[in-house]
């Protein structure tokens, strides 16, 4: 009995349940600005991920995670991105950044790129 009890429950909870309709500023807002950079390295990958993690973090980035030779952070409502590859004995690195403000981000992209 408790097990029909606890199923209908679930069952019920379940249907009753789900997810909002996104709002109108979700589907007709305005797409996040994007600027990114790239330059060489006489680095390694390792060595490149390890100072995107030391940059994203001298600049207040948040929540900066690095997953192999790739690292992420948030600051504000901005996401970048540093992707490390290596290139022969050298190591190319891309650096991108999304966000609302174009100058925002353009500076930021800027600040990344110079110091890494």
């Amino acid at each position: 009995m408790k097990f029909l009890l606890v199923l209908i429950l679930i069952l019920l909870t379940g249907c009753a349940s789900r997810t909002p309709d996104p709002s109108p500023n979700a589907i007709f807002g305005k797409p996040p600005h994007l600027w990114s950079g790239q330059k060489m390295l006489t680095q390694s990958p390792e060595a490149c991920a390890r100072k995107g993690v030391e940059v994203l973090k001298s600049l207040s980035f948040i929540g900066v995670v690095k997953n192999g030779n790739y690292v992420y952070g948030t600051l504000l409502a901005n996401r970048a991105a540093v992707k490390c590859i290596p290139n022969g004995s050298d190591t190319f690195v891309y650096a991108a950044v999304a966000g609302p403000d174009v100058k925002q981000v353009e500076r930021l992209r800027n600040e990344i790129v110079w110091r890494l």
